[in-house]
């Protein structure tokens, strides 16, 4: 049945490939301004982030923020930081090895969040499959907990005895066993005058 459902996928329409671009395209924008405040804070000049106030549409992000980028790629750690600048900003080397590790590893991550998200939610997901919290819920140890008085009644019910001491028994002991017992046969009460091999 699952085998149905991959075969006849959602068709593809041309907005999840420009969002998809447009996410990438903002994860490497960020990686570069990260990067380069990496880089500063490994330099020793702490952290450091365009100015927000800078140009004429101040926002969290700041004109400063687009406008240096790219002096941030030409490996200058100062474009379109606040004036005064810190001392001890990091070098070209430094700028372009934290930009591109930190490149590296955000679009590792975007695209495992990626990857997670097809198979989540994508035309190729499992459906009708219960998630871990809900088979846990339902099939679990906490409702079986829950319902050990209608699943167990003799152990757990409201009228089970807690005190009462198990009762042992020998070997061979059949006392208080009535009716047939297995390996002997039927008992003499369903069948009176039934005689042994030996006896016939």
């Amino acid at each position: 049945m699952q085998r149905e459902r991959r075969r006849d996928p959602y068709p593809w329409t041309w907005e999840i490939p420009v969002a998809v671009a447009l996410a990438t395209l903002f994860v490497i924008v960020i990686g570069i301004q990260l990067g380069r405040s990496v880089a500063n804070l490994l330099a020793g000049a702490g952290w450091t982030w365009p100015d927000a106030n800078a140009g004429a549409f101040p926002s969290p992000i700041g004109t400063a923020f687009w406008t240096s980028l790219p002096g941030a790629l030409g490996g200058h750690a100062d474009a379109g930081l606040p004036t005064p600048t810190p001392d001890g900003l990091a070098g070209r080397g430094l700028v372009w090895v934290s930009l591109a590790m930190t490149e590296v590893a955000l679009l590792t991550a975007t695209i495992w969040v990626g990857v997670w998200a097809y198979q989540r939610w994508g035309p190729g997901r499992m459906r009708g499959m219960a998630t871990a919290a809900e088979a846990e819920k339902i099939l679990g140890v906490t409702r079986l907990r829950k319902v050990a008085g209608i699943v167990r009644p003799d152990l757990y019910g409201k009228h089970a005895a807690a005190t009462a001491a198990p009762v042992q028994r020998t070997a061979g002991d059949l006392t208080e066993q009535t009716g047939p017992q297995l390996g002997h046969g039927l008992s003499p009460w369903l069948l009176n005058g039934r005689r042994t091999k030996e006896e016939r």
